[in-house]
């Protein structure tokens, strides 16, 4: 809510500003109060269908990619989550990541490489890293922070909206999702197996992220593997959030 508020606050004292200059101070106030929630509350409840729609996803049937939702159903009785919406973006890279504001709204989003590309066990440590996310509701900051940073990333540039994104959300928030999955699957290898296999290089080249526009370009750290179309030297190669470091840290466990 603090980052709903945030832009909704610096709309209302421009207009309050404005009001009160013109010799409308009650006015002025009232405009303060009313940008202020309205914009902050059209964040809170739009933000996630705003993301889902720039990535260009679509809600996924059963009948279409049964293994996955298989997956999802048991994972979530195991978890105590209700089920989320699952929705596919057509990208051969394996990927995945989730948003909603909480738990009985949260949609889970996953690229069509992600159950090409992947093993059940690693499918499996893959997607019960982003229902991590949805039970610790670390979703709800996510797709609000890059909504928010949109318009801020065309004075800053997208390089530092997006580091902006990263710091908004917690460094450090998918190697902590990594481990707290590795608890709940069957086979905890297959969440180091998944990432590597992310990172293996095989879809080199591929267009990423899926999407057009300034939304999706700043989604990099709501993804599980963030380090999807890195360059040789990227600042943030790394850090926690990296998926070999992630994987890594995974093997010493």
């Amino acid at each position: 809510m603090t980052i709903c508020l945030a832009p909704g606050g610096a709309a209302g004292v421009i207009a309050g500003l404005v009001l009160a200059v013109a010799g409308l101070p009650l006015i002025g106030a009232a405009a303060f109060v009313l940008a202020t929630a309205v914009i902050a509350l059209w964040l809170w409840h739009r933000a996630p269908g705003v993301l889902i729609r720039s990535l260009g996803a679509s809600l996924s049937d059963e009948w279409e990619h049964p293994r996955l939702h298989n997956l999802v159903d048991g994972l979530c009785a195991t978890m105590g989550l209700p089920r989320p919406t699952v929705c596919v973006v057509d990208s051969p890279v394996p990927n995945a990541m989730a948003v909603g504001r909480d738990p009985d709204s949260a949609s889970l989003v996953v690229t069509s490489g992600l159950e090409c590309s992947l093993t059940l066990v690693e499918l499996e440590g893959a997607l019960a890293h982003e229902l991590v996310h949805i039970k610790r509701q670390d979703t709800a900051a996510a797709g609000v922070a890059v909504v928010v940073a949109a318009p801020v990333a065309a004075l800053i540039g997208l390089g530092k909206a997006t580091e902006w994104v990263h710091a908004l959300i917690g460094q450090g928030r998918e190697l902590s999702a990594d481990q707290r999955a590795s608890a709940v699957v069957r086979y905890p290898p297959g969440i180091a197996s998944a990432l590597d296999t992310m990172v293996s290089g095989e879809h080199a080249g591929s267009p990423w992220p899926p999407g057009r526009g300034r939304l999706a370009a700043l989604t990099r750290w709501l993804w599980i593997d963030p380090m999807v179309g890195a360059q040789a030297g990227d600042p943030t190669a790394g850090n926690l959030d990296d998926t070999r470091v992630r994987s890594a840290a995974l093997a010493l466990d």
